[in-house]
């Protein structure tokens, strides 16, 4: 439960430098489980929008400014 608390705290802080900077962010290579609690965290998160790229097991997610 603290490694979810701090992927959410994570995806909430790169997504304002997103929106700041107006350019991609790029996690981590990260389990499915935990690339779903990064997509949930921002769900709802104005400016950005995420999405996830590549090959398991080096799957990452991309968090982007929304068009």
């Amino acid at each position: 439960q603290r490694r979810e608390a701090a992927l959410r705290q994570l995806a909430v802080r790169l997504a304002q430098e997103v929106r700041n900077r107006g350019q991609e962010a790029v996690l981590e290579a990260l389990p499915a489980f935990e690339r779903r609690v990064v997509h949930k965290a921002l769900e709802h998160e104005p400016g950005v929008t995420t999405y996830s790229e590549g090959e398991e097991p080096d799957r990452r997610v991309v968090i982007a400014p929304a068009d």
